[in-house]
Formats: structure tokens, C-alpha cells, sequence
């Protein structure tokens, strides 16, 4: 029985899921460090190779979200900020720019994941209730295209269940009585199906009879 459950556990340490490793480097209290510690508990082997991995499709991933600049601040320079007129924009938005341009003059080589990953982690025991999407939308401004890429990423449903079990009733919408339908109408029926469910739920308008008809 252990050697069947190492069995199984060796596979799925060895098929886990990339994307969401990413996700977990993508919350400011984990980071990679996190991750290397825990990679290095469960198997010390194969550890190093699997944050290699990690680190490569994340600055992979990253690129093709970067601008045509890839540098901290893109091509903004100081004195048009400074010609401009306050009226016209916002004038923190401004000063931010401003500073913003000051520091890619210091240091421009540095990319907005550099940067994320070279700031601290925030204490776990500090932030235990942390909204991660939130954190990634107030720093939007600060990180850029990197904040884009976290929003998109997190985002990503962590199962299939929902998406499984909707259209799982198939066999309730192609009977023996109604068997020839085009498939584009048989995903309207399947969808149409789950936007009633789900109205019903929050609503309570829809009732359920209307099931039997879709």
C-alpha cells in the first residue's frame, strides 16, 4: 500500500502544475524563496532543477507581456512632464511619471519582475487575509506589465469542476427524441441552461421546471 501511494505521489510531484507554481510566486508572501524551501523538503533532488525550470517560464511568460520597452519607466522623459500643463492631466499622475522617470535614469535595467522579486515578502503572520488580486491592482501603476500578467494568471480558475459539470448534462439535452441537433445549438441549450441555473440561484426568479425545457 505505501509503495502504491509513492508511486502515485512520485508521479504527481513529478506532473504538478507549472501555472500554478507561477500563481504562488505571483502572491507577495510566498515568492520563490518559498517555494525553494518547500521544493527542498518534499524532494531535495530535484529541487533545484524545478525552481530553474519555474524561474525560466515565468521570465518566459513575462516577456510576452512586456511593452516595446523594457525598461522600468518605458520613454518617458522628465522635461516633458515638467513642460506639461497640470490641467491637462492629473498631477500626481504626473509627479509619479516624474519619479518614475528618475529612477529608470539610475538604474534601467532592472524590469518590473526584477523588481517584485528583489522586494521583500510580506509577513504571512502580518497579511494572513491578504487579497492578492487586489494587491496586484493598487500596484498596477507601480509594476506595470508584470501587474497585468499576475491579474491574468491569478485569475485562472484552479479547477475545471464548474466548467465539467455544465456540460455534463449532455445527455439531457440530446434524447432519443432529440437527437440531431447542430452542435452550436446544443452549446446554446448547455450555456442558456447554466445562466438560468445560475440567476436562480442569486435571484430566485427562475424556477426550476424551467430545466426540463433546456
Amino acid at each position: 500500500m505505501a509503495m502504491e501511494m509513492q508511486i502515485k505521489f512520485a508521479k504527481y510531484w513529478k506532473d504538478y502544475s507549472l501555472i500554478l507554481a507561477i500563481g504562488a510566486v505571483l502572491d507577495p508572501r510566498l515568492k520563490v524563496k518559498m517555494l525553494e524551501v518547500a521544493y527542498q523538503k518534499v524532494d531535495p533532488t530535484t529541487s533545484a532543477l524545478k525552481i530553474k525550470e519555474l524561474e525560466k517560464n515565468l521570465e518566459m511568460i513575462f516577456k510576452a507581456y512586456q511593452t516595446s520597452s523594457p525598461g522600468v519607466s518605458g520613454t518617458t522623459n522628465p522635461h516633458d512632464l515638467l513642460s506639461e500643463s497640470p490641467l491637462e492631466d492629473d498631477f500626481d499622475n504626473d509627479l509619479f511619471e516624474l519619479e518614475r522617470s528618475i529612477e529608470a535614469g539610475v538604474n534601467n535595467t532592472k524590469s518590473h519582475l526584477d523588481i517584485y522579486l528583489a522586494e521583500p515578502r510580506l509577513e504571512w503572520k502580518a497579511f494572513p487575509n491578504l487579497d492578492v488580486l487586489r494587491y496586484w491592482k493598487d500596484n498596477q501603476h507601480r509594476l506595470g506589465d508584470l501587474a497585468l500578467m499576475a491579474l491574468d494568471i491569478l485569475s485562472i480558475p484552479i479547477t475545471t469542476v464548474s466548467s465539467e459539470s455544465a456540460f455534463s448534462i449532455g445527455s439531457r439535452v440530446l434524447t432519443p427524441y432529440r437527437n440531431r441537433l447542430l452542435p452550436q445549438n446544443v452549446r446554446a441549450l448547455l450555456c442558456t441552461r447554466n445562466w438560468l441555473r445560475g440567476f436562480a440561484e442569486y435571484e430566485g426568479t427562475v424556477e426550476d421546471n424551467n430545466d426540463t425545457t433546456l
